[in-house]
């Protein structure tokens, strides 16, 4: 990771014991409903009721109160007391603690995220996978404040700084940043190839492009969306938070495919400065920037086949960290093989089962890295994953999704600098039961 990513001076007005954490009463405490029913913020109940996947009905029968009830709570009408917010929480799988006000919220709208399909999705489904990013920046301001993390770093740095600058207003709602492209308006993949020059990439396949994600100040977490099978990933920029976000299923897709959301997403994040989900234009054009980006046509075009070749397509997949489907795609786009050609191997991954899950073989994967390794630097302050989650009122689990901590859900890695014999040893080192993925050398 950059050497910027260094502890706050203690000094600091934004070191960790500068407010890093208000801790709330330890859940199970006589005084803890009462204090939240006093300080009851009601964008939290919103929030938790979309977390959940709730209607206001549906919350209203399992708490024993009404609608409308749940209505005012909402809009601020009326303070539920704290027999009402204790069973409201109970049901909702939260602490009291969580509905008082005195820490950052940062609600969204479906229009303020980059999503694809709307048709695909249901309205609860994006609320759940909006309230997942609303926690995931409320975690990346509560890190940032022990922990200096790599600032921004996009292809055009003024525009940041514009953000950056509205930031230091604390009455200043945050405007959307322009667009991020390239001068004089080159399309989708000269964006691409600008990015990859912006951040002093090499040529060929991009193996580790979430830590290059990180790396330049994006905000990632691999994580469950709540019971939704149909969002792969989403991205936004929040009012108020200075780094855009960008979340990935865990639960949707191998890594293969996760990368390549990873790429569509950056793509959203430096080509659209104003989301518009669902929106068929901004897809492709998403869709364009990642192919570029992650197979560029320069380096890629003499290496794919003329013919279907599923085989050779594997091959590639090793090699270029992306999906036999993204292959056959690229292969079509760049003029290699004919569009029946395209449409008889699309039949031929279906009928193989490898639209939904394809084989990765022994692709190793990649996994965000940023805040686990902020949270790594002030452990020895006795912050960890459970004072976190006591801190910002979620279950403790939910928090270690969101830092990719979960138990099971990724194996061991032991990260090191590559070296000159790192590649050769790749297959010995994959089959031990802590695997050693090699890190580029910092530029």
């Amino acid at each position: 990771m950059p050497s910027d990513r260094r502890l706050r001076d203690p000094a600091s007005p934004h070191a960790a014991g500068a407010g890093l954490l208000s801790l709330p009463a330890p859940e199970g405490s006589v005084d803890a409903p009462e204090a939240a029913a006093a300080a009851f913020d009601p964008r939290r109940l919103a929030l938790a009721r979309h977390r959940n996947g709730w209607t206001k009905r549906r919350l209203a029968e399992l708490a024993g109160l009404s609608a409308a009830a749940i209505t005012q709570y909402e809009l601020g009408q009326a303070r539920p007391s704290a027999a009402s917010l204790n069973l409201l929480a109970m049901h909702l799988g939260l602490p009291a603690g969580y509905f008082a006000a005195g820490r950052p919220v940062l609600p969204l709208a479906a229009a303020e995220a980059h999503f694809r399909s709307l048709r695909s999705t249901r309205q609860y489904e994006r609320h759940q996978a909006l309230a997942t990013i609303s926690h995931f920046a409320e975690l990346v301001i509560v890190l940032s404040r022990a922990v200096r993390l790599p600032g921004v770093s996009l292809p055009a740095p003024r525009l940041v700084e514009d953000r950056r600058s509205a930031l230091r207003s604390p009455d200043t709602l945050c405007k959307e940043p322009a667009a991020l492209v390239p001068q004089g308006g080159q399309g989708s993949e000269d964006s691409a190839r600008a990015l990859r020059a912006a951040w002093g990439l090499p040529r060929g396949p991009l193996p580790y492009l979430l830590r290059q994600i990180e790396m330049h100040g994006v905000a990632v977490a691999v994580a469950r969306f709540g019971s939704s099978e149909h969002i792969a990933a989403f991205s936004s920029w929040p009012a108020r938070l200075d780094r855009p976000v960008m979340c990935l299923s865990a639960e949707r897709g191998n890594v293969l495919r996760r990368r390549f959301s990873a790429a569509h997403e950056l793509g959203h994040l430096i080509l659209h400065s104003q989301p518009a989900p669902g929106d068929a234009g901004h897809e492709r054009e998403a869709d364009r920037f990642a192919a570029e980006l992650l197979m560029p046509a320069g380096d890629i075009l003499h290496l794919l086949p003329r013919r279907l070749d599923l085989a050779q397509l594997i091959e590639l997949q090793q090699q270029w960290g992306v999906s036999v489907q993204a292959l056959l795609r690229r292969s079509q786009e760049l003029g290699t093989i004919s569009q029946s050609t395209y449409k008889r191997g699309m039949a031929a991954i279906t009928d193989l089962g490898w639209r939904r899950q394809e084989p990765a073989l022994d692709y190793q994967g990649e996994w965000p890295a940023m805040l686990s390794s902020a949270l790594d630097l002030v452990r020895d302050r006795g912050i960890d994953e459970n004072v976190l989650a006591q801190g910002l009122c979620l279950p403790p689990a939910e928090v270690a999704d969101l830092l990719g901590l979960a138990e099971g859900q990724r194996p061991a890695l032991r990260l090191v600098v590559a070296a000159p014999q790192a590649q050769a040893s790749r297959a010995r080192s994959s089959r031990s039961s802590v695997r050693t993925a090699s890190l580029p050398a910092e530029r």
